[in-house]
């Protein structure tokens, strides 16, 4: 994962490029060319082996949007369990919110630990915990108008309907009732790599593909072990903040799904 000094670079590189978008290495695109700006960060973890399988995780997610989604380098920025404080999300965020322009995209990726209190969604991060009503208020500040935020937490559907706007689509790990660890972007990385995941065989993975075959892994997984399943990946993106376990029916039984089935993860391999 990168190292604390990479995180201030790319965040002095992101304020420069606010400042003085001509520089040298802000990697302005050309004219109409849709830019994505991606922020994964990485939650408190005790046990060393789930930290383990968060890092390779967090490494394979790295090197597919750098490798297959051709993100910019200077445009993804990753916080690690040790530099993920609340202060610190805040301040990416804000920098993303002049940087970030209504036709990019923008994602969100947070994978950890978090509990409900409340009624309300609590990430749990170095220090203070950041609740989902302050999360949406720096999201909501960002202007890009193709926005997915992946929430891979114990009770992740909690906030699904804080963080929902009409421009977003949010990926749920478990319903807001699960409170148990989950294994959602192990398997997502591993079904980002295969090619069966182009279930339609056009050339491209859209993250509806993906999910599905994510889900579809959970569940089998948890056969294999022969246990009940503790969580159910969900999936919200028509805008009433009511996330989907099945969006892969949208266009029988209608719902959510239409957004994610345009959202490319990959383009020709």
């Amino acid at each position: 994962m990168q190292k604390t000094a990479s995180q201030i670079m790319t965040f002095a590189l992101l304020l420069s490029c606010v400042i003085r978008p001509d520089i040298a290495g802000c990697g302005v695109p050309a004219e109409g060319r849709q830019r994505t700006t991606v922020l994964i960060v990485s939650g408190i973890s005790k046990d060393p082996n789930d930290r383990a399988v968060r890092n390779q995780t967090v490494s394979g997610l790295r090197e597919h949007l750098l490798n297959r989604m051709n993100v910019d380098p200077q445009r993804l920025t990753i916080l690690s369990a040790d530099a993920s404080t609340a202060l610190q999300i805040s301040q990416m965020l804000e920098t993303f919110a002049s940087a970030v322009r209504p036709s990019d995209r923008f994602i969100f990726y947070y994978l950890g630990q978090a509990n409900a209190a409340g009624g309300e969604l609590r990430f749990n991060l170095s220090g203070p915990d950041m609740t989902q009503k302050e999360l949406a208020e720096r999201l909501n500040k960002i202007k890009a108008a193709t926005q997915l935020i992946v929430l891979d937490c114990p009770c992740a559907a909690l906030a699904a309907k804080a963080l929902t706007t009409a421009n977003r689509i949010v990926v749920c790990a478990s319903s807001a009732t699960q409170v148990y660890g989950t294994r959602f972007s192990p398997h997502f990385v591993h079904v980002l790599a295969q090619p069966q995941t182009d279930a339609n065989s056009d050339g491209k993975v859209s993250l509806l593909e993906a999910f599905t075959a994510t889900a579809r892994e959970v569940e089998q997984w948890y056969r294999q072990q022969g246990i009940l399943p503790t969580e159910t990946p969900c999936l919200e993106d028509d805008g009433d903040g009511v996330p989907s376990e099945r969006p892969w029916k949208y266009q029988t039984e209608g719902g959510d799904g239409l957004k994610a089935s345009t959202f490319l993860l990959m383009e020709g391999r």
